[in-house]
Formats: structure tokens, sequence, C-alpha cells
């Protein structure tokens, strides 16, 4: 039994998991506010990082929520890669459809030229998993 069903719960975090790997995405801002930083994580099996991306856009992060439904509106699939990536260039998604939808992300320490990178790739069904994802991504970033 859900106890927050039909109250206004303040959305603070969204996760995507595939059973291996971990893509977090959490408001440092706190809730009901424009996210301008976005705490975005990476974790699978022998690594994690985590990085705050900034958005630079003045509709904060909708852009993210509103690539992931793209996705979903497209989950019977796409030809080549739909990509989202952050002004700073420090947070890269691509999304490919082979049955799955595959998403390959980059999170970089963008403000050194040498700086660490991680990638990971997590693999999703095209429907409910998909759409999970794009609905608690919305909930987070759409103030």
């Amino acid at each position: 039994m859900d106890l927050t069903e039909g109250q206004n719960v303040p959305v603070t975090a969204a996760e995507i998991f595939d059973g291996r790997t971990r893509l977090a995405f959490a408001e440092p801002a706190g809730p009901g506010k424009l996210v301008d930083y976005l705490t975005v994580r990476v974790k699978g099996p022998d690594v994690s990082a985590s990085r705050q991306v900034y958005t630079g856009w003045a509709e904060g992060f909708a852009g993210l929520a509103d690539y992931f439904q793209g996705l979903t509106d497209s989950w019977r699939g796409w030809d080549g890669e739909r990509v989202f990536e952050s002004i700073e260039a420090d947070l890269r998604i691509a999304a490919r459809h082979d049955g799955h939808v595959r998403l390959s992300v980059v999170l970089w320490e963008s403000a050194e030229p040498r700086g660490w990178r991680v990638e990971a790739e997590l693999r999703l069904d095209a429907g409910e998993q998909l759409a999970d994802a794009a609905r608690d991504l919305s909930a987070l970033l759409r103030p």
C-alpha cells in the first residue's frame, strides 16, 4: 500500500536501474524550485561516480524530462541514436533501440581538460521500465 497516494509529496530523486547499473538523478536545490544543478550518479559493478551537472537553460532540466518522454513515445523503435547532452557536456546520454532501449551514459569532469570520465550502459525494457523512468524524471524536473 502506498501511504503517499493522493498526497502532494515532493519528488527529490529519480533512478533508473537495469539490475546491474544504476543511473540516479537528485535535486540539490530542494523540491519545487527550477532545477539549475542536478546531481547525477552512475553506479555499477566496479564503478561509482557522481557529478553536479549545470543546466544553463532557462527551462532548467525540462529538456532531459522531454528527452525521456520522447523515448517513451517512440517505444516501438527508432533508427540511430537519440542524444541528450548537458550544456557543459559533462552529461551525455545516447539511446539506441534494438528491441530494448540501450542507454549509453557518459559522466565527465568537464572543468578539467583531462578530468575523469565514466561510461556505462543500461539496458531497459522499451515499455514499462522506460515509461517509469520518464514519469519519475518528469516529476523530479518539472516544478
